[in-house]
């Protein structure tokens, strides 16, 4: 008998009609993934051309599937640290802040959705290289762009993905990480978990094979993957894997030769309006957000941050008091936003706790839902090319790429090669991504200690949490999730490859 894993279930949602209640949302229905296999759908370029749509809804997620950057890989990669928090008990990111879950059965995931980006991003590139559209040579360009986009999301979702589940490279490359899926599944597929290692060597091949291709556009281009994206993207491969040379070698090329730039101090704080004329500027890559059909309603990451929306999150208070101490004249102190609610104003008076960084504006008509979410943005690359210079040793560089970001800050400050430190860049990497859903990952990958607080006296408004999670590095085994228990009792594969105390 046939054991079709849950992983194949999931990926075949991609494909299947809006009958199917399990995987239906109305954006889902566009052809070819109405009735039949994507990969027998795709005839010509512009069945490609809706594919690629697909693909794309799918990383953006719905209210349904939101277990990826529809909202909680952002959320988990910040609640996880030191400098954002669940607001309350109760909230959607309790369980991922408070990490109170003690199973498989009742841990957060971010499986089901990655997977399905995975699967629809293989029907574009199984498509795109069989060499069977019937428009292959006149549209050859076309197709080619639309494979290499595909290969560097299908990476992405793969790197995500061992972030979660497995541990950071630099901890043990060798550990397991998550299967890795190249290829349209069949029903009877069972896939083991590949290693860390290997997990890094197909999301780098991925990548370079997608930038060496030359088939990305290098304009700047809205809402879809560029080279500049691609290449911004395997800079934080690099940099989390410890390739610190080819780290700085691909960010200064993005800083060099990309038409982006960062914004200014007098743009900063209004620049995160999509309104703004300079918003653009350091966006390398955007999930755009058009209307009600394409948005992840009050599920969507602005809502959950906004206070009038469900103020799901807030910014740490040890976190602002340290940004304040540290120079109160940053201007991303501006982009923190205080309480205007009464119940939130008892709770923490004229305190910035609700980051904006996805602000209601005219151009989304005063609908935090409505606007684009940043997932690849031109001042990490500089605090990368920093961090990555700094451990190779060449200060003067690490220098130059921080004191673009300090001075942008504020312009009273620089940054020397004398005085620059380790310390200095990974805090001022903290100020700047706040809310970006970095820095859970960043102190994972550096070895750093998370510590929310150590007694009532440095509290601050964190909810109780156990001793375990008020202070932990990573050697605690609930900084990965457990591979859902679904997807261990459907395949035999992994039934003894379950995260360590899980």
């Amino acid at each position: 008998m046939k054991i079709v894993k849950i992983i194949y279930r999931t990926l075949i949602c991609s494909a299947l009609a809006a009958g199917s209640s399990s995987c239906a949302n109305n954006w889902l229905d566009e052809s070819p993934y109405d009735s039949v296999d994507a990969s027998k759908a795709i005839t010509s370029s512009s069945g490609l051309a809706t594919a690629r749509v697909g693909m794309y809804m799918m990383l953006k997620g719905t209210s349904d599937f939101n277990d990826y950057y529809a909202a909680r890989m952002i959320y988990y990669g910040d609640v996880r640290g030191e400098d954002m928090q669940a607001s309350s008990s109760g909230t959607r990111s309790l369980l991922s802040y408070d990490m109170t879950y003690s199973t498989s059965d009742n841990a957060p995931t971010i499986w089901q959705t990655p997977y399905i980006v995975i699967e629809r991003a293989n029907h574009v590139i199984e498509a795109a290289e069989s060499g069977n559209l019937t428009d292959a040579v006149a549209a050859k360009a076309t197709i080619a762009q639309y494979d290499a986009e595909a290969k560097v999301v299908r990476a992405m979702a793969h790197f995500d993905l061992v972030r979660v589940y497995g541990k950071t490279y630099t901890q043990d490359s060798t550990s397991l990480g998550v299967p890795v899926v190249t290829a349209v599944l069949a029903s009877d597929a069972q896939l083991s978990r590949n290693t860390v290692a290997e997990v890094y060597a197909q999301v780098i091949k991925d990548l370079t094979e997608a930038i060496h291709s030359d088939a990305l556009k290098t304009d700047v281009y809205d809402g879809y993957i560029n080279e500049w994206a691609a290449k911004a993207l395997l800079t934080r491969v690099y940099l989390t894997k410890g390739d610190n040379k080819a780290a700085l070698s691909v960010a200064e090329d993005v800083i060099s030769n990309s038409p982006y730039k960062l914004w200014t101090n007098s743009e900063y704080v209004n620049a995160w309006d999509e309104s703004s004329s300079s918003h653009k500027n350091e966006a390398l890559f955007e999930l755009s957000i058009t209307n009600t059909t394409d948005w992840t309603d009050r599920e969507g990451i602005a809502y959950l941050y906004s206070e009038s929306g469900y103020a799901d999150e807030i910014v740490t208070k040890s976190f602002i008091d340290k940004l304040k101490a540290d120079d109160a004249n940053d201007v991303r102190l501006g982009i923190i936003l205080p309480s205007t609610i009464s119940n939130h104003i008892k709770e923490f008076g004229t305190y910035p706790v609700y980051l904006n960084k996805y602000p209601a504006s005219a151009a989304n008509n005063g609908d935090v839902r409505l606007d684009d979410i940043m997932l690849l943005r031109l001042s990490e690359v500089y605090l990368s090319a920093a961090e990555a210079a700094y451990k190779l040793n060449d200060k003067d560089a690490a220098a130059k790429y921080l004191d673009a970001i300090v001075n942008r800050a504020d312009p009273s400050k620089h940054v020397t090669s004398s005085g620059i430190t380790l310390d200095q860049i990974l805090w001022e990497r903290r100020k700047e991504l706040i809310g970006e859903g970095q820095r859970f990952f960043d102190a994972m990958r550096n070895n750093e200690t998370v510590t929310r607080y150590t007694s009532e006296s440095d509290k601050g408004w964190h909810v109780a949490l156990t001793t375990a999670a008020k202070s932990f590095d990573r050697t605690y085994y609930k900084t990965l999730l457990p591979i859902p228990k679904a997807e261990i009792d459907a395949n035999p594969a992994m039934a003894n490859q379950q995260n360590s105390g899980y």
